[in-house]
């Protein structure tokens, strides 16, 4: 994993604590790399001030993604084939996984895994956490 202030190659040291490098309007690219490489780039946006109990405490967290089934466009996507999430056609609902299923072997053997809110959803496995799938869920359509 890798800090680094947007559009450079220096890596911030992980001892640094956060307040003597992260400020409102600052933009950073980061990789998370754990078997495969996620790149993000992330803004600050405000500083706050706080006292809490723990040393870490999760202050923001985005939205679940809007993403609705490939196949039939009416319901949330619930479900990735990993095998076809990168044709972008491997975003299901509950009932699209269903057939996708009698069609592709790889889903019920490895590829099948959770939509969840988290920028490695789909990338080496990853199936989200407990914030990802009991806190967040997934996007819900209004109808």
């Amino acid at each position: 994993s890798a800090f680094r202030p947007k559009g450079t190659y220096d890596e911030i040291p992980m001892s640094r604590r956060a307040g003597t490098v992260f400020s409102p309007g600052s933009v950073f690219d980061y990789e998370y790399d754990f078997g495969s490489t996620t790149a993000l780039q992330i803004k600050v946006g405000k500083a706050f001030s706080i006292s809490a109990s723990n040393d870490i405490v999760l202050l923001s967290r985005n939205e679940p993604l809007q993403v609705l089934c490939r196949v039939c466009a009416a319901k949330s996507a619930t479900q990735i084939c990993s095998v076809h999430l990168w044709e972008d056609t491997g975003l299901f609902c509950d009932g699209c996984a269903e057939k996708h299923a009698k069609t592709c072997e790889d889903f019920a053997d490895y590829a099948q895994m959770p939509v969840v809110n988290s920028p490695r959803m789909g990338v080496c496995g990853y199936e989200g956490g407990i914030i990802d799938t009991e806190r967040d869920g997934v996007f819900a359509v209004k109808t």
